[in-house]
């Protein structure tokens, strides 16, 4: 009896921490991730826990010392294969991805979001290993398999928030980096789609309401359409914030107007796409031999020489890979973004 009354008092108390830090990180994400106040409704706190991952969140960072770095990492962009990219790490070259905090089946073993804020705005370098496999598993893994277990974070954030390069630096000075591109048009689009799509998620399946958030975090924001998106990713006050925001770190927490995106995802339009000035930041910090860069078209098309050109670059970098699984049929395309519906949906100019 003794035994069942400790044990149900251990459930009991990890189920008051799950509430306890699942609401506050319910609040900051609701802030943070999708620029709202949020609101006093404990449907919407119920919804929150089910998508996102408080416990293992409290385990991570209590053993984040005793864990491993990635070896690899797909900046971005964002709506440019990273998602099909990821999957075909897993899957052909049998890489680990990272954790993550949502329970979404698209950033599972994906993304990480950990540069870009998601964890309380913190992104101090010496917490980054709590994304990724213990020393002693991932050491395991590789005497079972007798092969190498190589790691990767794909969070397709990480490109074009000008903080992320040298916090990258300081914990992997020599990583592999991939860089996924397409055509900025097709780009914008994309991501405009998604944005909007999300916006809906939160409203309608998370309860989050439409309490928008505005200054100092948010200015101007939602935007309505497409074009007032662009115009405010132009604006003066966002340009303002981008500068700023590079020379933030190593600050090991964001201020909140910063993260994920300066003033938002929706007034990310202007950085998106302008690849040379973007890469021009990483090449700073970074020697060119770490660089893959990948075209859509490329990774759909032709994927098996995608992949040779990372374990190419894998070799140089000395990141050990094991042997390859044989390619499927075709690369899935995933995390697609279909038309929206008439009054979402931006003109043909």
């Amino acid at each position: 009896l003794g035994a069942a009354l400790a044990a149900l008092a251990a459930l009991a108390a990890l189920a008051a921490l799950r509430v306890m830090v699942g609401g506050a990180f319910a609040w900051h994400v609701c802030r943070v991730v999708f620029s709202r106040h949020p609101p006093a409704s404990i449907a919407a706190l119920r919804a929150m826990l089910r998508v996102t991952r408080p416990l293992s969140i409290v385990w991570r960072v209590a053993t984040a010392p005793f864990r491993c770095l990635p070896d690899v990492y797909v900046l971005g962009e964002v709506r440019c294969g990273t998602t099909t990219l990821a999957s075909l790490l897993r899957d052909e070259m049998r890489m680990h991805g990272p954790f993550t905090p949502w329970v979404h089946p698209l950033a599972e073993r994906k993304e990480s979001f950990y540069f870009v804020g998601h964890y309380w705005r913190c992104v101090a370098p010496q917490l980054y290993r709590l994304c990724f496999p213990l020393v002693l598993a991932r050491w395991a893994r590789r005497a079972l398999r007798r092969a190498p277990v190589p790691v990767f974070d794909a969070c397709a954030s990480y490109l074009s928030a000008p903080w992320v390069p040298r916090l990258v630096r300081a914990v992997t000075p020599r990583p592999v980096l991939v860089v996924c591109v397409r055509g900025p048009v097709e780009q914008h689009l994309s991501w405009w789609r998604l944005e909007q799509r999300s916006m809906a998620w939160g409203e309608e399946e998370l309860g989050l309401g439409t309490a928008w958030l505005g200054p100092p975090a948010r200015a101007d924001y939602p935007p309505s359409t497409m074009a007032d998106a662009v115009a405010l990713s132009r604006s003066a006050r966002v340009r303002e914030m981008y500068d700023r925001a590079a020379e933030l770190a190593p600050r090991a927490v964001l201020p909140e107007w910063a993260a994920p995106f300066p003033n938002g995802q929706l007034a990310s339009f202007d950085r998106m796409g302008r690849y040379a000035d973007t890469l021009a930041r990483w090449f700073a910090l970074f020697p060119r031999e770490c660089f893959v860069i990948v075209e859509l078209g490329e990774l759909m098309h032709a994927p098996s020489r995608v992949l040779d050109a990372i374990a190419a670059t894998c070799d140089e970098m000395g990141v050990e890979l094991p042997p390859r699984a044989a390619p499927g049929a075709a690369p899935p395309r995933l995390n697609a973004a279909p038309p929206l519906c008439t009054d979402l949906e931006p003109g043909p100019t």
